[in-house]
């Protein structure tokens, strides 16, 4: 594949975890939440200004977005959140997408530790994409319809720009498919629910992006998945969690809310397409056995 040079931006350098190279071709077994030294490596990222890029991305052409989206809301009341931020959120998917309809199904606060039993709240830092073909089977599509999964990702402090721990999203035309690597997981829900997620072998090719000092008004749009899209790294979005070395040391810790908002598309979705990204994902872990692992129904989507 023809890798892009790397922009003439500014960036910082930070780390994030990746799968060693050994796992390519294999599908990696659930580890219980750990990141086991066996598999997963710590490496070097540069992180690029996206603020600064002549061209502003876009979700269509790199898979993120940042949009300005003010919303006086809040986060404590369930109430609002699950009605006027889910509303502002499909309307923003179906904005930078040009989708049909979107419907907001879940979200997700973080603040850096545990926030619920389960252990939902921390930040995610490891190279990853949260979805893969096998979550097709526990979305409820229309028949013959193409869909996509969006997040979008905004700080929840109403008086502060984001500081520490900020989000990298990578270029997906610097990932090789065949740095993709499927892995047996779960959510931290509770009930605690089976996943298969993607985390990713490190190369120097790939291109890493952030907008420093994302602004309470401001909310991040990126694809976690897009059935119409046969290239695999273009279909998702990897991204990570990451130390600013630019970051002040008495930084507030990051507070910030996802919300997963799926969106259905105009065009058809033909036979035979689904069968052909099943077939993408190994079944054999490095050991030789075999995996049995599927993603199961997400209990928390789609309830109020």
């Amino acid at each position: 594949m023809g890798i892009p040079l790397f922009p003439d931006t500014p960036f910082v350098v930070s780390e994030s975890l990746f799968v060693k190279p050994g796992c390519r071709g294999f599908r990696l077994p659930y580890h219980g939440g750990g990141d086991h030294a066996e598999v997963m490596v710590m490496k070097p990222i540069r992180v690029h200004d996206a603020r600064a890029l002549a061209q502003a991305p876009t979700v269509s052409r790199m898979g993120f977005e940042l949009v300005h989206a003010p919303i006086d809301i809040d986060y404590g009341d369930h109430g609002s959140v699950v009605s006027r931020f889910y509303d502002q959120c499909a309307e923003l998917v179906m904005a930078a997408t040009g989708c049909l309809s979107a419907r907001t199904m879940q979200h997700e606060f973080r603040a850096g530790a545990p926030l619920w039993p389960g252990g939902a709240g921390t930040y995610a830092e490891k190279a990853h994409a949260d979805l893969t073909p096998y979550a097709e089977d526990v979305l409820d599509i229309p028949d013959g319809r193409h869909f996509g999964v969006y997040n979008v990702w905004r700080s929840t402090d109403p008086l502060r720009a984001i500081e520490s721990k900020p989000l990298a999203m990578c270029d997906p035309s610097t990932v090789s498919p065949g740095d993709m690597i499927c892995s047996d997981g779960r959510r931290l829900t509770e009930p605690s629910t089976r996943l298969v997620l993607y985390n990713l072998v490190h190369d120097t090719a790939q291109c890493w992006h952030f907008f420093p000092g994302m602004e309470p008004g401001e909310a991040l749009i990126f694809r976690q998945y897009d059935s119409r899209i046969d290239d695999p790294a273009s279909r998702v979005t990897f991204h990570t969690a990451f130390n600013d070395p630019t970051a002040r040391d008495d930084a507030p810790r990051r507070r910030s809310v996802e919300a997963r908002v799926v969106a259905l598309f105009a065009e058809e979705d033909l036979s035979g397409r689904k069968s052909r990204y099943l077939a993408e994902i190994p079944t054999s872990y490095p050991d030789g056995r075999r995996s049995s692992w599927r993603h199961e129904r997400m209990v928390d989507w789609g309830v109020s």
